[in-house]
């Protein structure tokens, strides 16, 4: 190289290589910071109830393992995924962000959900990106939190994996409709259904390929009812994708 030339470009590898150590400092620093709040303000892991802090390393690595493979829910139409059951490190935490304000959870959280979005977005066809249209919450339930658990999933799993979609605030819950907890299999049926799409949102939709995005399946009467909603406005719902689900009781 002659004097004075300008540097040869480094490779994506060699940038990448030289970012592992800062971002392992990184790392580090924020278990020590962990480490320091869980002495000052003791508490307990939302996953495990040990000692510790509001997630334990085992129960983050729990969550972690739990969105590495995505779990294809057998005879779910729309195909669906999850990262998991909802049980162990995935409940606790969920219901930490859901009824307890814990929503510096949902980075993790999201970060579980990424692949099942993945997973989901296979099943997309056509040349625009998919439009990603997550749950409706009741405004009155969005207030009393203080946010919507499932867009902050939402958002932390895109960052997560980069996934390009264009998501859409595309449904709203219609008057009559109550909690699902508690309800028997027809009554959450019929309280699902009290769905539908938001004035102005149908263009959005027409003719796009979309994934629905819950937190939770139980009965899947939810995703499903908001997946009939979305096609009824002339899209094709190609698969749902879910944090977590909970197994199906099966009659002995």
């Amino acid at each position: 190289m002659s004097r004075g030339s300008p540097h040869p470009r480094r490779s994506d590898a060699a940038i990448r290589q030289r970012a592992r150590p800062r971002s392992a400092a990184a790392r580090a620093l924020r278990e020590v910071g962990a480490d320091l709040a869980a002495i000052l303000w003791p508490g307990a892991c939302v996953g495990c109830g040990f000692p510790d802090r509001e997630l334990c390393v085992s129960c983050r690595a729990e969550l972690r393992l739990a969105g590495e493979r995505p779990l294809a829910l057998p005879g779910a139409e729309p195909p669906c995924y999850a990262a998991g059951s909802y049980s162990g490190a995935l409940r606790g935490a969920l219901l930490a962000l859901k009824y307890g304000g814990r929503t510096r959870l949902a980075g993790e959280l999201g970060a579980s959900l990424g692949p099942s979005l993945l997973a989901a977005a296979q099943h997309c066809r056509g040349p625009h990106a998919p439009v990603i249209v997550t749950v409706p919450s009741r405004a009155a339930h969005a207030r009393q939190r203080g946010c919507h658990p499932v867009r902050l999933l939402l958002r932390s799993a895109l960052r997560a994996v980069r996934l390009p979609a264009l998501r859409v605030d595309a449904l709203r819950v219609t008057r009559g409709r109550v909690p699902q907890r508690g309800l028997s299999r027809a009554e959450r049926e019929k309280n699902a259904a009290l769905i539908a799409v938001r004035h102005g949102r149908g263009g959005v939709l027409r003719g796009r390929s979309v994934i629905i995005v819950d937190d939770v399946r139980t009965t899947g009467a939810t995703s499903n009812a908001a997946a009939r909603a979305v096609e009824a406005a002339g899209a094709h719902v190609a698969a749902i994708a879910v944090l977590c689900a909970v197994p199906e009781q099966r009659p002995r």
